[in-house]
């Protein structure tokens, strides 16, 4: 079995891309895509510590950030369909 620092370890790798990719990219769907990603580095972290202190608060806080994960994903498509439905054949995408 892998030990839990392992899972911190990735949290952090996770979060520091996450925070890197809303630092440097301009598109608002992307900006979304990488908030997702600290989001998920945060469930991990939520989950690694509750196996380490044998809790069951970690785990009831990751399955709160999977729903506003999802709130998140469905405004995400729900932007994409906007821009989708009222653009011209040959416009270029929005960066907001």
């Amino acid at each position: 079995m892998l030990p839990v620092t392992n899972a911190f370890y990735l949290a952090s790798l996770l979060l520091l891309i996450g925070l890197v990719g809303l630092l440097l990219r301009r598109p608002l769907l992307i900006k979304l895509l990488f908030l997702e990603l600290t989001l998920t580095a945060a469930q991990l972290a939520l989950v690694a510590s509750a196996r380490l202190w044998a809790s069951v608060d970690g785990h009831a806080l990751a399955l709160l950030a999977m729903t506003i994960m999802t709130v998140q994903g469905a405004i995400a498509a729900a932007l994409a369909l906007l821009w989708l439905r009222g653009r011209k054949p040959d416009e270029e995408p929005p960066v907001l």
